[in-house]
Order: C-alpha cells, then sequence, then structure tokens
C-alpha cells in the first residue's frame, strides 16, 4: 500500500508539531523569570508537562502513521482541552478587565512578553488550522485506507505491528 502522506495530512502534522513547540517554548518562557531571580524549581509542574509533550509529540507520530484514534485524541486534548482553556483564560482576562493576554498571565513590558503573546498566536492558529486539517477529505481518505487500527502484523514476529519499517512491540503502544 502507498502511504504517501497527502498534503492535509503533513500539514496537519506539521503543525501539531508546531503547537507542541509553542508549549514547550511557553512553558520555558515562564519558568525562567522566576529561576533567574533565585526561585526553587518546579519539578512537579515540569514533569507533569513533559510527560503531556512526550504524549502529545508520541500521539502526532501515530497521526502521521494513519492511526485513527489518533486523530480523535489529538482534537480532544489539543483543540478541546489545550486550545478550550487559552481562550477561556483569555476571556475571563477581557471580562475581569485588564485585557486577554493578562489573563494568561502574562504581564509587564519586554521581549518576553512579546514572545509569550506570539507564542499564543501561533499555538491558536496552529490547532485550529490543524484541526481542520486533520478532517480534510485527503485526511479522510487516508486514515480510512490504513484499514488496521495497529497496523500490518508480521506473524513471524510475533504479531507485532510495522510502524515506519521497524518492528516494535505491542506492549510499547498499549501500555500493557
Amino acid at each position: 500500500m502507498d502511504r504517501t502522506l497527502p498534503s492535509p495530512v503533513r500539514w496537519s502534522t506539521f503543525l501539531w508539531a508546531s503547537a507542541i513547540a509553542a508549549g514547550i517554548i511557553e512553558t520555558s518562557l515562564a519558568v525562567a523569570p522566576g529561576l533567574a531571580e533565585g526561585a526553587a524549581v518546579p519539578w512537579l509542574a515540569l514533569s507533569v508537562r513533559g510527560l503531556l509533550y512526550t504524549f502529545s509529540a508520541l500521539l502526532v507520530v501515530w497521526f502521521a502513521r494513519g492511526r485513527r484514534w489518533s486523530r480523535v485524541t489529538l482534537v480532544v486534548l489539543m483543540t478541546g482541552v489545550g486550545l478550550a482553556s487559552v481562550l477561556a483564560s483569555m476571556g475571563l482576562g477581557v471580562l475581569s478587565g485588564p485585557g486577554a493576554f493578562a489573563g494568561l498571565g502574562y504581564e509587564g513590558p519586554g521581549a518576553t512578553l512579546v514572545l509569550r503573546i506570539v507564542h499564543t498566536v501561533v499555538y491558536v492558529a496552529a490547532v485550529v488550522v490543524a484541526t481542520v486539517m486533520a478532517f480534510l477529505p485527503a485526511s479522510g481518505r487516508y486514515f480510512a485506507a490504513t484499514g488496521v487500527e495497529d497496523g500490518p502484523s508480521h506473524p513471524e514476529d510475533g504479531g507485532r505491528p510495522d510502524v515506519g519499517g521497524a518492528v516494535i512491540d505491542r506492549a510499547l503502544l498499549t501500555g500493557g
């Protein structure tokens, strides 16, 4: 089977990855000032975000490889939860008076403020466009053509799926 990525899936993959990168940058920008002032490293928060970014990156890889469930999971997590929380925070900032970006905790002048605003705009645009592109007709045909949720199986390898030419253990993918 020809597994060439259709253009909407390729762009959607790039945009999902860009949204994750924007989140990593935002985390760095949020933590850096406190660390520069000698504050304690928020290890728990960084660990949780690290796990979320890692899981999101894996979802993007599975998405590009045609796993139908990953498309829905990305939309639920990154559009439903991530984008909704950003927009809700911005809305609360507008309603309370200081402004949309103040609702996200962005305060003060300077390059950091500009970078955080750019991050938010990139994240919102990337998630919205990636979501739309993930459900265009060409994307739907690509995901429908995968046929099997877990990919082709190789009986000689214990039924492990072939992902991108590498045989991997099913337990790694399913957590089982």
